[in-house]
């Protein structure tokens, strides 16, 4: 005779006391060995220092594990630039410890800002002609070489550069969709720059890129699963299901608990947390903050950063107020060093759609007409860089 717990739930048989007993003890040693393995692979911080100073040239700073998290999550000061020195490839790298697409993706629209090369979107849809609004399916990349004499490239970015080059016909612009197809590997090899800098840098003492599942782990989950579903096809009950939740709930927080991850350096943990400093001002930076005469420049500058950040909406937003302002004011500073030539989308012509039609960049302050049509035009320009990002994440 099964036991009942309630009127209203079902009787538990034999089965299910026995499910559920392994399922309470099996989960509860993985929740426990869990527990104890976040005591490992924590990041290094300097004792002693405001979080994200590091110590004077030629001295030192005793060292310490961050607690109680793997990586810092304390308060973070803001920051009105970016790390000295770094580009937005490894700003994006260090922040999550990985080389992601979109961190090369933000090196590409800084190299254009830079002046080593160009991004245009191209109209492959004809339907695009008679529906402006639609979005570009493609990208014409075109290399300026050679590119500023007085800018240094690092070595990731050269090979991203050096890709380019290599391609038939560079010259005359390379299509996103044939330099990914027919150059993955070299996107690739990029990505093992930016891994291989990080420890030059001296932010982690080795390689820091994901590991992939184990054979034992990618077993564990097979045997688990195929014990839930044998449990379920001999007694499909309520509480074989709340066996098998228990149970996956244990191996998903073990997984995540036990999961590889190097620890940065105490250096690497005060260049994260400089770089968290910078996320935040261009999380919140405010128009009033900035002048006609330094807008663009510093909305160009560090736009690939707000774009390896996530926060590329809400600068864009903040431009366009400036510039809608600049307007207002009879300045036409901002929007003239707005218009940059075949990068990513042309502002000018966003802006001017978005007045009634483009009637040429000379008539464009006749065309607009607020705030909210200017920073949505620069909006507009982000998105399509966004699409940018996201063609090149779907071919790899």
């Amino acid at each position: 005779m099964g036991f009942v717990t309630s009127d209203t739930m079902e009787p538990m048989t034999s089965m299910d006391i026995g499910a559920l007993a392994i399922a309470i003890v099996a989960g509860g040693v993985m929740f426990l060995i869990g527990a104890v393995a976040n005591r490992f692979f924590h990041d290094r911080i300097f004792v002693g220092l405001t979080p994200g100073l590091v110590p004077a040239l030629g001295q030192s700073a005793p060292e310490t594990k961050v607690q109680p998290g793997r990586e810092y999550s304390g308060e973070v000061a803001v920051a009105f630039s970016p790390p000295r020195g770094l580009r937005p490839g490894l700003v994006g790298t260090i922040v999550d410890g990985q080389a992601e697409m979109r961190d090369l993706t933000a090196t590409i629209v800084d190299l254009a800002v830079r002046g080593w090369l160009k991004i245009e979107a191209v109209d492959v849809d004809p339907k695009r002609q008679q529906d402006p609004k639609k979005k570009a399916r493609d990208w014409r990349i075109t290399p300026i070489h050679p590119g500023p004499p007085a800018d240094r490239l690092d070595q990731f970015e050269a090979d991203l550069l050096g890709s380019l080059l290599g391609m038939p016909r560079a010259g005359d612009g390379v299509l996103m969709s044939q330099w990914t197809k027919k150059r993955g590997g070299d996107l690739r090899s990029a990505q093992e720059d930016l891994y291989r800098q990080t420890v030059e840098n001296g932010w982690y003492e080795k390689d820091p890129r994901p590991a992939e599942a184990g054979c034992l782990a990618v077993l564990g989950w097979v045997v688990l699963l195929g014990w839930c579903v044998l449990v379920w096809t001999m007694s499909s009950t309520i509480w074989t299901v709340l066996s098998a939740l228990i149970l996956i709930g244990g191996a998903l927080f073990l997984s995540r608990r036990l999961k590889r991850r190097v620890p940065r350096t105490a250096l690497g943990t005060a260049t994260m947390i400089q770089a968290l400093g910078f996320k935040k001002y261009l999380a919140t930076a405010e128009a009033d903050q900035f002048s006609f005469e330094e807008a663009a420049g510093i909305f160009s500058r560090y736009l690939p950063y707000a774009l390896v950040f996530g926060v590329a909406d809400h600068w864009s937003k903040v431009f366009g107020e400036v510039a809608s302002r600049s307007h207002e004011a009879g300045d036409m500073e901002v929007l003239d060093g707005l218009i940059w030539m075949d990068l990513g989308l042309d502002v000018a012509w966003n802006l001017a759609f978005l007045a009634d039609g483009f009637g040429g960049i000379a008539d464009m302050g006749d065309a607009i007409g607020g705030v909210g049509d200017i920073a949505d035009g620069i909006g507009g320009f982000v998105e399509g860089v966004g699409d940018f990002i996201s063609d090149i994440d779907l071919d790899f």
